[in-house]
C-alpha cells in the first residue's frame, strides 16, 4: 500500500496524518487553528516522516528553511546563517547554494546582525512571508478534514 515497506509505516503515515488534524491546541478566537501552530505541526510531522524514507532520497531542505524561518518570524525569532545550515540537514556547501536559490527568488534575504556584525541573520522576505501563509492555508485549511483532494462536495 503507498510503497511503504511495512504496514507499520503506513500506519504511522496514517496515524501522523491523523495527529496533524486531532490535536489542534492552539486555536484563534474563532476556534481555528494558528498558521504558527499548523508551521509546528508540519515541521513535527516531517520529522516524524524522516525516517520511514532514505534521508537523501526524501528530503527538502528548501522546505524545512522556510518553515523555520516562517516559524521565527512568528516568534519574533531571528535566525542565523548557521542555525538554516544546521535545519537543512545538508553539507554547508549545499545548504548555502539552496539559500543563494531562495534569496535569488526572493522568498528570503539576509542582513548583518546588528548585534554581532559577525553573524549573518536570514528572515522571509513579504513574498517568502506570504507564500508561507498560502501554503499552510492550502494544506490545512482549505483541504481540511473531509475535504480530500479531488473530492467534489
Amino acid at each position: 500500500m503507498f510503497g511503504f515497506r511495512s504496514r507499520k509505516q503506513s500506519e504511522n503515515v496514517f496515524e501522523t496524518r491523523f495527529i496533524l488534524w486531532s490535536c489542534m491546541s492552539d486555536r484563534e478566537d474563532n476556534g481555528s487553528p494558528t498558521l504558527l501552530d499548523l508551521a509546528r505541526r508540519l515541521q513535527r510531522a516531517r520529522a516524524k516522516f524522516s525516517g520511514l524514507f532514505p534521508r537523501d532520497v526524501f528530503r527538502n531542505s528548501a522546505w524545512e528553511m522556510m518553515l523555520e524561518l516562517f516559524v521565527a518570524a512568528q516568534l519574533d525569532r531571528m535566525v542565523c546563517v548557521k542555525e538554516l545550515i544546521l535545519v537543512s540537514g545538508e553539507p554547508s556547501t549545499s545548504a548555502l547554494r539552496r539559500i543563494d536559490r531562495l534569496e535569488a527568488a526572493g522568498l528570503l534575504h539576509r542582513s548583518h546582525d546588528s548585534s554581532d556584525h559577525r553573524r549573518v541573520a536570514i528572515a522571509l522576505t513579504d513574498k517568502g512571508h506570504s507564500a508561507m501563509r498560502t501554503m499552510l492555508h492550502n494544506l490545512f485549511i482549505d483541504a481540511g478534514p473531509g475535504r480530500a483532494e479531488g473530492s467534489h462536495g
